[in-house]
């Protein structure tokens, strides 16, 4: 049981390191907002590739069927969301935003599950963890559900310890940014989302969507 922890705990931690959409917005929220908006944005991330990793290990057949069903539809709203996404973070001003931000101000709760959302717009995370499990030899029994739990728990604290390693690096510089600084990371930031769509749509143009 210490070994499924402990690989729960890898691989939690190694699937949310790469530096993709999500990522970027976890470091555009932490830096245009404060520590507690980046470090939410990337826990309801993490919850999201949790229940992702659950689906992926038990393989469950009525989701897996639903997600093969509507997988087109799914990737066309996320990825039409995502791009929205990255076209607001581009035009949005700094000193506009914080001032906004200071106004109105944005709850824990509204950033963690608007990255919820976005997670949730983007099904084929359940081929890579699929993969993944079948190369550690990580199979989920419905009938025994205390290996499931310990993997999971174990899964999401990982994927938190990274959300916080990134949003805690981001947050140390943010004192740094002067406004002209932001300004650039803003229309970095937007650019980058909007080209992840485009290039994950022109993909799928060639190549065809994976089946699930």
């Amino acid at each position: 049981m210490t070994e499924l922890f402990f690989k729960g705990l890898l691989v939690g931690l190694i699937a949310s390191s790469p530096f993709g959409a999500m990522a970027v917005l976890v470091i555009q929220r932490t830096a245009n907002r404060n520590l507690k908006s980046g470090f939410y944005t990337g826990l309801g991330i993490a919850i999201t590739d949790t229940i992702w990793a659950l689906i992926a290990g038990f393989s469950v057949s009525f989701v897996i069927d639903f997600l093969r069903e509507y997988q087109m539809v799914i990737q066309v709203i996320g990825g039409l969301v995502l791009f929205a996404l990255g076209l607001h973070i581009f035009r949005s001003h700094p000193l506009k935003a914080i001032k906004r931000f200071k106004q109105k101000g944005s709850t824990p709760l509204q950033c963690m599950f608007s990255s919820m959302l976005i997670a949730f717009s983007n099904p084929l995370v359940v081929l890579a963890y699929i993969a993944v499990f079948a190369g550690i030899n990580v199979i989920f029994n419905i009938h025994h559900l205390w290996s499931p739990t310990v993997f999971s728990l174990a899964f999401f604290i990982g994927a938190t310890i990274w959300w916080i390693i990134l949003t805690n690096l981001i947050n140390y510089f943010r004192h740094h940014f002067n406004l002209r600084i932001l300004w650039w990371f803003n229309k970095i930031s937007g650019v980058a989302i909007m080209l992840f769509v485009l290039i994950s749509t022109i993909f799928v143009i060639v190549n065809g969507s994976p089946n699930i």
